[in-house]
């Protein structure tokens, strides 16, 4: 009974924390408005104590989800990614519908005229106010980190619906996976970024599954389909693709090589079927389709330009410099967790035991140089984006934490200097400045 009574309270406890740090993110804000264009930002102000320094593309999303049909624009920079637009927008209606019982908000939908030149107008559409959208997208992020700390949790065997899971250190040490730069600036910011973290947490996840044939067939083509409606999310699922078809490759191939590449060409058309049908779509409208990345940032075509022009050595240098700096970026901004990993195993952990073998350390190991290889292809370099590196390092470290655990030396002396420590990282996450991109 007083196991029960203590586990229900470290569950409330480690919500309330989660929530209240998400909360706290909302005083500024951050960035003082002489810097906002240097910093990719736009602020706005709730009251004199709470505000947000919003990312410069975070307005362009909402209007996206306002009205949707943006997205048909023959040069709407969101045409390959309307998942998210599209989740928006049907999140809003209901809210619209109870604010508007109460008399909120009745004056939308509204077009309004907007000068963009001197001779040339525009009609603005809104289905919904701008708060009810910036609601729903927060809503949807907070669903979004539920779902990476409910993935997180499987990894090691625990689940966020069992009380007494919150008594295991591995589920305290998950809760960095929501303390982190990327939600720092994008949880209360419109975008989709926080799906480089749910990316890393789906995939490590099931690249254990099929490392440890803990998955079968039908299971697998539901998990690439679900990749397939991902992929209209966010472009980074590519990156799950990826490992997963190679994990499942190399676990099967041996047995029977045939059914396993037919299989493998299966998941790929289910993979690719949602996003083919999305393109097809906007081809009959357009007869084209806005490949932004391809068009203004020349990403992965650059490599392949080089490659064609037979200039291996300065397409493998630039690969190294994007990787280099992508990589660096992310020890930049994570050096102080990683000295504290290594702090606590030098001076309370014996024997340690560590094999990178292991299904765990191999999937995110695995999972940390793919990641990198894509967006050092892709060319697109932003702290934010390697900030996402935290998923694989952080697995590991607790990986070898809780294999350790028993080797710990002064457990409660840890467990009081880590948490010390802990408070005195989330006090200085919630009131620093940037990064921002």
């Amino acid at each position: 009974m007083k196991s029960n009574f203590i586990s229900k309270k470290l569950f409330y406890l480690f919500w309330t924390l989660i929530i209240t740090y998400l909360l706290l993110l909302l005083i500024g804000p951050r960035v003082p408005d002489n810097l906002q264009k240097e910093y990719c930002v736009r602020n706005f102000e709730i009251n004199s104590y709470l505000g947000h320094s919003m990312n410069c593309d975070s307005a362009d999303w909402m209007l996206n989800a306002s009205d949707p049909s943006r997205l048909l624009d023959e040069e709407s920079i969101r045409q390959p990614r309307p998942g998210l637009i599209t989740t928006v927008h049907i999140v809003t209606y209901p809210l619209d519908f109870i604010f508007k019982i109460f008399g909120f908000f009745g004056d939308y939908p509204k077009k309004t005229e907007i000068n963009l030149n001197y001779d040339q107008t525009e009609i603005l559409y809104e289905k919904f106010h701008p708060r009810l959208i910036y609601l729903s997208y927060a809503l949807v992020n907070f669903f979004i980190i539920i779902l990476i700390l409910k993935l997180a949790f499987e990894i090691f065997n625990l689940s966020i619906f069992n009380f007494r899971d919150y008594q295991q250190i591995t589920a305290w040490l998950l809760i960095f996976l929501v303390f982190n730069n990327i939600t720092n600036q994008f949880f209360w910011s419109p975008s989709t970024k926080l799906f480089n973290l749910l990316c890393g947490v789906f995939t490590i996840k099931y690249i254990i599954r099929i490392v440890e044939e803990k998955i079968n067939h039908r299971e697998l083509l539901i998990i690439f389909l679900v990749l397939g409606v991902s992929l209209l999310f966010y472009g980074v699922f590519i990156v799950s693709y990826s490992c997963l078809l190679f994990f499942y490759f190399f676990k099967n191939y041996k047995e029977d090589p045939l059914r396993s590449l037919s299989y493998i060409l299966m998941f790929s058309v289910i993979f690719i079927s949602p996003f083919l049908i999305w393109y097809a779509y906007i081809q009959s409208i357009n007869s084209d389709f806005y490949f932004q990345v391809f068009r203004e940032h020349n990403s992965v075509i650059w490599f392949i330009d080089l490659i064609l022009k037979k200039e291996f050595g300065n397409a493998m240098l630039k690969f190294y410099d994007n990787s280099s700096f992508f990589i660096s970026g992310f020890i930049k901004q994570y050096w102080f967790l990683i000295l504290l990993f290594f702090t606590n195993i030098s001076i309370f952990f014996k024997n340690i035991n560590f094999s990178i073998k292991n299904s765990v350390v191999l999937a995110s190991l695995f999972y940390f140089f793919i990641y990198t290889i894509f967006f050092s292809l892709v060319g697109y370099l932003p702290l934010n984006i390697s900030a996402g590196l935290i998923v694989p390092i952080l697995i590991i470290f607790i990986f070898i934490i809780k294999q350790n655990y028993k080797n710990c030396l002064r457990k409660k002396t840890f467990i009081i200097t880590n948490a010390f420590t802990f408070f005195v990282f989330c006090i200085w996450s919630i009131q620093k400045f940037g990064p921002y991109s």
